[in-house]
């Protein structure tokens, strides 16, 4: 069992005094924030070089306040901070109609920096972007920092997993990258629904969601992207030491030399999530975990940047109870060398070359079945080893009116794959028309090339006018059986702003998804590769932008073509032993679509207090033998809701979340003798009750001369309700057929978390 450490002292001298506001020029406060290693975009027309500002520290605060004395603001895009013209404030000259646009938008002439990662302001993508802040102030369960995308309009989620579910798609339509390298499992526990990410939000910057029509960079998944950015630097201390429910953790962080000043990150976490598993039914658990990340980033000259780094994640976990027993060891490991360089002030480019090592483990065994107890039995052991080395080359140019994107990734993969396994399913299993015993002995060894090339521009066609077109192209020749596939996805979005406050919002495009090196569904039985999967979208969205308001609102269809053949447990996807469920079904659609409505709302009420309001209606369908039947995950209504007070040494957070109950399947309470059901007639047959959350957080600092305190807790379900997970089935032999009691099963109740940081 993991042990945990104790408490470091936190004796600190308070002998320093508060530092003395002084006067510098606003470059001069932006170039010493680069050089702490925050990025920073802007333009000659906003910032000029003799604008002084007045400021007592030199952070992302006290830029924010001096920025906000000039009319302009600050804005988290796509990985970089972006200085803006605040909306509300005038412009000088008006426009040639005779408007004054008063938009967040990058004038003409951008300034040194991070030119590769320019933020794309026209773009007609649905993008939401959250800050280190933001993201240590929401409300989630243990501080996991990527569930915050959890309370994103157009998510799906019962609470569980941390992998957001986007608008109608299954979960492993999401792309998750860090450091310009994909992630395959950036989840611990991801052999029971990836209850909590890997990455700690103290070594986050940013993170960038998109929910759809995101831009062509981006391939291989059809629904969402999550692109997370580095926190190099802190402006106050280098040096976090914490405990907490879940963890205990260290991260350090700091630079050396002058001539080529180098940025260095170290981070480790180890913990036990016993109290995160009480949605499997299990008596006792033993669910460790570990991570650890050390980075490098060194400016060699003025234009070019070298950035390297390795990150290892594990998972030792093992349940059981007298009937049943898991284990899952996970091992993940990923390196990776870039370089960013400006050959000129308007083309940029940066290479990565990384590799991954990714290796599972996973054991079950059920011991319930006999003569008296015709459950399920038997055994199943499986493993999976994955290396991947990849080398990806992105490009941008800045032309005028013009940006122009382009890249090219090329990896090649290897595989291995083997499972033993001998299951008994019992009557249940017959009842739904699937093999009762179950014996296998496969072996699969997938290997070769894949890759892509991607073109998108951005033009402005006019002062209110955005076009972007894009193209993108995909190849994969480790489908050992058909040899080499290939595919073409063309894109485009356009952006109009009506108004010096309104923006209105257009993409369509095809998107791609190809079953990845990792992702053969051999567990299943499955030992061959799908055909690449597609969805094409269509997404409108209009955008309103006030002094304290913003308001959003998108429509979107998704039509799906080739889905594949997936595995799904219709009754209780929430148990120990999913691949030897009675309930463990296959489901083939020959096509699937999703639509909606997202609203999206956020208020500053009072200067500490702001609040945010979302509204989504879905509708996500499969067609199974000529039958539309809702997907399990389809929330036709969903609410979330918050409030957050920011004091100056304190943050509190309120959130709710309600929406309407996820699907599940019943079956008649008598079923004959020798009698099928038919798959489609009871498949998501019935709604469960609505889904209700509240959820608290607080956080409070104190500081000292050269150190800080900080305590937090998060408390998720605050009125512990009763959320269903799904409906088993007891299974009675009767005269003359099978009795069948419905038992409900509930998921996750009240947990709490609490922790503490040192920070020097």
């Amino acid at each position: 069992m993991f042990a945990r450490p104790t408490l470091l002292p936190l004796v600190c001298a308070a002998c320093a005094a508060f530092a003395e506001p002084r006067e510098i020029t606003l470059v001069e406060l932006i170039e010493a924030l680069r050089a702490q290693g925050v990025g920073l975009v802007y333009s000659s027309a906003l910032v000029d070089p003799g604008q002084r500002v007045l400021v007592e520290s030199t952070d992302l605060e006290a830029l924010k306040a001096a920025l906000a004395e000039l009319g302009l603001a600050l804005e988290a895009r796509e990985g970089v901070w972006v200085i803006t013209r605040a909306v509300g404030a005038n412009l000088e000259p008006p426009t040639a109609a005779g408007k004054r646009f008063a938009t967040p938008v990058l004038e003409n002439v951008i300034v040194t920096g991070t030119l590769h990662r320019f933020p794309h302001t026209g773009t007609a993508a649905s993008h939401f972007g959250f800050s280190a802040e933001d993201l240590a102030t929401l409300p989630t369960l243990g501080s996991d920092a990527l569930r915050s995308t959890l309370r994103l309009p157009g998510v799906s989620s019962s609470g569980v997993s941390a992998k957001p579910r986007v608008r109608g798609g299954l979960q492993d339509e999401l792309l998750v990258l860090q450091d310009g390298v994909e992630l395959l499992e950036p989840f611990h526990l991801a052999d029971y629904h990836s209850a909590y990410s890997s990455i700690d939000y103290l070594t986050i910057e940013s993170l960038e969601f998109y929910t759809g029509g995101f831009p062509s960079r981006y391939g291989s998944r059809m629904s969402g992207v999550m692109d997370i950015g580095n926190r190099w630097q802190d402006s106050d201390y280098s040096t976090h030491l914490g405990y907490s429910t879940f963890a205990a953790f260290a991260h350090t962080r700091g630079r050396f030399g002058e001539q080529h000043p180098t940025d260095w990150l170290l981070s480790y976490r180890q913990g036990d999530l016993q109290d995160l598993t009480d949605y499997i039914d299990s008596r006792s658990g033993n669910p460790e975990y570990q991570d650890v990340s050390a980075r490098l980033k060194t400016s060699l000259t003025p234009s070019l940047s070298l950035d390297g780094g390795i990150v290892y994640a594990d998972d030792d976990i093992r349940f059981e109870d007298e009937e049943e027993r898991a284990f899952s060891k996970i091992a993940n490991t990923y390196a990776w060398l870039g370089a960013e360089w400006e050959a000129s002030e308007s083309l940029a480019g940066r290479a990565t070359l990384s590799a991954l090592d990714f290796n599972r483990e996973k054991g079950e065994a059920s011991f319930e079945a006999d003569e008296e107890d015709p459950g399920k039995g038997g055994f199943l052991e499986y493993r999976q080893e994955v290396k991947r080395a990849a080398l990806r080359n992105d490009w941008t140019r800045l032309a005028g009116p013009m940006r122009w994107e382009f890249g090219w990734q090329l990896e090649y993969n290897r595989a291995e794959y083997r499972q033993r396994a001998r299951i008994d399913r019992g009557d249940l299993a017959a009842i739904l028309g699937t093999p009762q015993e179950i014996e296998r002995d496969l072996e699969a060894s997938p290997r070769g090339w894949s890759g892509g090339a991607y073109l998108q521009l951005e033009a402005d066609l006019s002062e209110q006018l955005t076009l972007q077109p894009s193209l993108r192209w995909d190849f994969q020749d480790y489908y050992c059986d058909r040899g080499s596939e290939s595919q073409f996805s063309p894109r485009l979005g356009l952006a109009y702003w009506w108004s010096e406050h309104s923006l209105l919002r257009l993409s369509l495009g095809r998107f791609y998804q190809q079953e990845g090196i990792q992702e053969l569904q051999l567990l299943d039985g499955e030992t061959r590769f799908f055909k690449p999967q597609h969805s094409d979208q269509v997404v409108g969205g209009w955008q309103w932008r006030g002094d304290s308001l913003k308001l959003s609102a998108e429509l979107y269809y998704k039509r799906y073509g080739k889905p594949k053949k997936r595995y799904e447990n219709i009754f209780n996807p929430f148990v120990l032993l999913p691949e030897m469920e009675p309930d463990r079904v296959p489901l083939r659609p020959d096509r699937a679509e999703a639509r909606g409505v997202d609203l999206d709302l956020r208020k500053s009420l009072l200067e500490p207090l702001e609040g945010f309001a979302r509204y989504s209606f879905m509708d996500a369908r499969d067609r199974i033998d000529g039958e539309w039947v809702d997907r399990r995950w389809s929330q036709t209504h969903t609410v979330n809701t918050g409030l957050v007070w920011r004091g100056d040494s304190y943050r509190l957070s309120l959130a709710l979340v309600w929406h309407s109950g996820w699907r599940s399947s019943e079956l008649p309470g008598f079923v004959a003798e020798d009698t099928v059901v038919p798959l489609v007639s009871v498949l998501n047959n019935i709604e469960l009750d609505d889904y209700f959350s509240l959820d608290f957080s607080a956080r409070k600092h104190w500081d000292f001369s050269r150190a800080r305190v900080e305590i937090y807790a998060d408390i998720v379900n605050v009125t512990d309700h009763d959320n269903l997970a799904g409906v088993d089935f007891d299974v009675e032999e009767v005269e003359g057929g099978f009795s069948l009691v419905p038992d409900r099963a509930t998921l996750l109740g009240k947990v709490p978390s609490v922790g503490i940081i040192l920070s020097f």
